[in-house]
């Protein structure tokens, strides 16, 4: 297990995942081809989906009853934020004229599953985590 002390905000998350591996392998193969391009980070973007609801399940078995209750919410408010910012990035990169902008707006809507779902794990390797 690895355990960081680092966050999004400060940096962090820069280390290699399996779904990254997946990614990283699936663009080297379809090279420039944008259709291919989109469809690799999509097929990320479902795999870290089920990655958040993996950890969020996982957190809910841990967590304390006054935790759990400011979990639930604080997830719900991220919900939002994500659906929000997915509209936001869908209305930015629709008027952008070249098709490397396709992808570059599926990269970032894996971007924003990727970071929460590491987040989430965090939590989980803190909330777990025995020194002992």
């Amino acid at each position: 297990m690895i355990f960081t002390l680092t966050s999004p905000a400060q940096g962090g998350y820069e280390q290699e995942h399996p779904i990254d591996d997946i990614l990283n392998e699936c663009r080297e193969a379809v090279g420039s081809n944008t259709e291919s391009s989109i469809q690799c980070e999509y097929s990320a973007r479902i795999a870290w989906e089920k990655e958040v609801d993996k950890y969020y399940k996982m957190l809910l078995e841990v967590l304390k009853p006054e935790e759990k209750k400011q979990f639930k919410a604080t997830h719900k408010s991220w919900v939002i934020y994500r659906d929000e910012e997915m509209a936001f990035a869908g209305l930015l990169y629709k008027n952008m004229d070249s098709k490397a902008w396709l992808v570059i707006h599926a990269a970032r809507l894996t971007a924003i599953i990727r970071t929460r779902a590491l987040e989430l794990q965090e939590y989980h390797e803190m909330a777990i985590f025995d020194p002992d």
